[in-house]
């Protein structure tokens, strides 16, 4: 009985740890939060029209992956407002080669 207990105990905070993000595998939370952000910043101001949805989604994609590859969860990369442009910097090229096509 006592280990139906412990096993029962032990469940939820297995359930719970599978849903944090980590570096390199972040919760759709997180993702979805990063999205958001990125998208939001790039839809103000007087250039929102410049970009295609397309190419703002290609950049999106690229660049939750890299913050995701670098950050444990949106929030830490969300704090580095200095490192956060050198990463997503390699990303900000595909919005340039929309506008060349």
């Amino acid at each position: 009985m006592r280990k139906l207990v412990l096993s029962a105990a032990c469940i939820p905070l297995l359930l719970m740890s599978c849903n944090e993000s980590s570096k390199g595998n972040w919760n759709k939370e997180d993702k979805e939060k990063a999205r958001k952000d990125i998208m939001g910043g790039m839809n103000s101001g007087d250039a929102s029209n410049v970009f295609s949805m397309k190419a703002k989604n290609k950049l999106c994609d690229c660049a939750v992956e890299k913050l995701e590859n670098r950050y444990e969860n949106f929030e830490q990369a969300n704090n580095d407002k200095v490192g956060l442009s050198t990463v997503i910097s390699p990303c900000m090229e595909l919005l340039f080669e929309d506008m060349v096509k």
